[in-house]
């Protein structure tokens, strides 16, 4: 006797060729944004001629960038990858516009054809887009890489050379007291210190250390840049405290740290002063965010180079000079680095120590020096605010209100005030 044959799965295969209809649609509509971004930045380049190109470029970017809610790069880079796409690689745009792949396909396109004759880019074009519907896009780009560098081999030097030029290190701050350093380096230099910080990882594992391999990587390039000690001790209090409760490890993690050696002297870290008293409220690494409170207290304690900055419930920082004096004092220079924390423009990140102090109502139209009218702006963002459209007020102390070009209105708050 047969076994019974299943019943179909109908509502679970139903729903699957929903979100498969859903997801093409999604993909459909990224090609329709494609089309309206495009058109934005042609209309908005015809209607400010008045403005200077490079800075109208600027103030394009910067407007797209406030409307979307997104960093200006990656608004720069859709306007980009409109036009190329548009422009350049219509097969592909017109796949997109079905619903075929997603955006991130289309830009893998984009990114790895460009530099290519009209004629090689279309022959590479026809032949990675049979293959976009059933890869993701980390295989497809693999297979556009592949194709293109058969294709045309002698660009790739050059293109090393170019994407060399873009080599950097950054940092994004995370939850719990840590923070993301990313490191874009040349393919070999990377894996070469990969490589190194494993085998260091390794020899310590060997040694009976109980960190593990990843654990350690982070730790051996943090104490090579610090300056600081790399093999720990790690005696039988730190071994009880690893198998120990989550209080016990952050008291023992403390202690084994030692002195915070290498922290650059011009960080801020805010701490409130009933943190410094036992508290456990946080404190604020500046460019980070929230740090623990017992982080807090030996910063504080045990670097003299850092600004040590109480936020309760005064600091006497003398908060105003009015008409007084244009420059601005170290006191005040400091509160309004922990109270803006970035520049003021909207949606931009760099950090204060990287940005001008502008006086909102120029000093020259009897602006006054005090902390209800100076707020941090990027450099760029500084000469937007005097020469590419953009107008900007401080109604209260702290909260900046941005006009752009076209009229529409934006709002950036202070980190702290």
């Amino acid at each position: 006797m047969n076994p019974k044959t299943p019943e179909p799965f109908s509502r679970a295969d139903a729903a699957l060729d929903r979100v498969v209809v859903l997801q093409a649609e999604i993909d459909a509509l990224t090609a329709r944004r494609t089309e309206a971004i495009r058109e934005f930045a042609e209309a908005f380049d015809a209607e400010f001629t008045s403005i200077d190109t490079p800075l109208r470029e600027r103030s394009r970017r910067a407007e797209l960038a406030c409307a979307l809610r997104v960093p200006e790069r990656t608004a720069e880079r859709l306007i980009g990858e409109a036009r190329v796409l548009i422009e350049s690689l219509p097969a592909t745009f017109a796949s997109l516009a079905e619903g075929s792949f997603s955006y991130r396909h289309a830009q893998v396109m984009v990114n790895e054809l460009a530099g290519l004759e009209p004629a090689e880019r279309a022959a590479v074009e026809r032949l990675a887009l049979g293959r976009a519907r059933t890869q993701t896009a980390a295989r497809f780009t693999r297979t556009v890489r592949t194709l293109r560098e058969r294709r045309v081999p002698e660009a790739m030097a050059k293109r090393c050379a170019t994407a060399f030029l873009d080599r950097a290190v950054t940092i994004e701050s995370a939850a719990d007291g840590m923070a993301y350093l990313t490191a874009y380096l040349g393919a070999v230099d990377a894996a070469a210190i990969h490589d190194r910080l494993t085998g260091a990882a390794h020899r310590h594992r060997a040694d009976g250390d109980p960190r593990t391999v990843t654990q350690l990587r982070a730790d051996v390039l943090a104490d090579a840049l610090l300056d600081r000690q790399t093999a720990l001790d790690l005696g039988p209090t730190m071994q009880e405290a690893l198998g120990g409760t989550a209080g016990e490890l952050l008291v023992a993690q403390e202690a084994s740290l030692g002195p915070f050696q290498g922290v650059v002297p011009t960080v801020i870290v805010t701490v409130p002063v009933q943190t410094l008293l036992g508290g456990d409220e946080p404190g604020t690494l500046e460019g980070v965010g929230p740090i623990d409170p017992v982080t807090a207290r030996r910063l504080t304690a045990e670097t003299p180079s850092l600004y040590r900055l109480l936020t309760h419930p005064e600091t006497g920082v003398a908060l105003s000079l009015g008409r007084t004096s244009y420059q601005i004092p170290d006191g005040l220079r400091r509160w309004l680095r922990v109270r803006d924390g970035s520049c003021r423009f909207p949606g931009c990140n760099i950090r204060t120590h990287r940005s001008d102090i502008d006086h909102t109502c120029d000093w020259q139209h009897d602006g006054r020096t005090d902390h209800g009218n100076l707020a941090h702006l990027s450099r760029g963002h500084h000469t937007l605010k005097h020469h590419g459209g953009w107008r900007v007020s401080q109604p209260r102390p702290g909260v900046l209100h941005w006009t752009s070009p076209l009229g529409r209105r934006y709002e950036t708050l202070p980190d702290t005030g």
